[in-house]
């Protein structure tokens, strides 16, 4: 027998105790859900002798009947009726995951969710590197700004999110953490700073929910919080106005990452802010996750770019 390799066989830790013969199992779950041993025969290929026995030796090996005759019909016994529900439900569980993993193989799907501004700014920018590499992987991106719910019907298998990784429920893997950083365009109108102080004046564009004060402080800077120019509800917007010149932004590495390797924008201090939140990889719970899940799991964790400098 061949064993894959990925497989941590001691993760299944429960035991399903000594059962009754499978075989015997699956005639009486057929008989009881079609309402007829030759019919059960004629799904499963054998007999309606063999059924029967099959059947028979079940009740006998339970030590209580499992059917009793009503006239010339078979009704199921309450014993009977609780057994065969559970079969059912556990046999159309396994033919459901066994046509999933058919579908895994023949065109695997994945799909996401992460904010609009790590969507646009962080991921889009890296998946064609997966595509090209698993170009038979169907990838969804749904971005949002709500907790969407993982799993079941909403179909999502990974949420990338920012917080402190105690989501209910779920299985949170950390990602990255991440800081907060002073940039601009280099073609800034009026030049660029080199020093915090000379940010006085200057037009300091503003995402909801990420304070300038917080970086005042630290810079040994007594000042209130800018109350007037531009506020963003979306941070990949505000990042946008900053390479466009419109302002100073105070905003999240990853999502400057590509625009400070191309040169569309500087970090104006070495200064930093370390956030209070970091980016976790969400599913719905921990491995061993489908192939597809893993495999873009793991892809992600390479694209992580190592910070070298995070002065403070």
């Amino acid at each position: 027998m061949l064993f894959h390799p990925m497989i941590e066989f001691d993760s299944l830790v429960s035991s399903p105790g000594k059962l009754p013969s499978l075989p015997a199992l699956r005639a009486f779950e057929a008989a009881a859900r079609l309402g007829s041993g030759a019919r059960a025969a004629q799904e499963l290929f054998v007999t309606p002798g063999a059924i029967s026995h099959q059947i028979k030796a079940l009740e006998i090996q339970l030590g209580y009947p499992l059917f009793v005759r009503e006239g010339r019909r078979l009704a199921l016994t309450p014993e009977g009726k609780r057994l065969a529900t559970c079969l059912n439900r556990l046999l159309v569980g396994v033919g459901q995951e066994l046509a999933e993993i058919k579908r895994e193989h023949e065109r695997p799907r994945l799909t996401l969710t992460a904010l609009p501004s790590f969507s646009a700014r962080w991921l889009t920018p890296r998946l064609g590197r997966f595509i090209q590499s698993h170009p038979e992987v169907e990838l969804w991106v749904q971005p949002s700004t709500t907790l969407e719910k993982l799993g079941g019907p909403s179909g999502i298998d990974l949420a990338i999110r920012m917080g402190r990784g105690n989501w209910p429920g779920l299985h949170a893997e950390h990602f990255f953490d991440e800081d907060f950083l002073v940039v601009a365009s280099p073609h800034l109108p009026g030049g660029l700073p080199s020093d915090p102080s000379e940010l006085a004046g200057r037009n300091l564009l503003r995402s909801a929910g990420e304070p300038w004060r917080p970086w005042f402080k630290r810079a040994g800077l007594d000042w209130l919080e800018p109350n007037q120019g531009l506020i963003f509800t979306d941070s990949g917007l505000m990042v946008q106005a900053v390479v466009e010149g419109q302002g100073i932004g105070l905003a999240r590495r990853a999502l400057i990452q590509n625009d400070l390797a191309a040169g569309r924008l500087v970090q104006l201090f070495k200064l930093t802010l370390p956030s209070d939140w970091s980016y976790w990889l969400v599913t719905a719970s921990p491995s061993p996750h489908r192939l597809v899940l893993q495999m873009f799991i793991d892809w992600l964790k390479t694209e992580i770019v190592p910070v070298t400098e995070n002065e403070s």
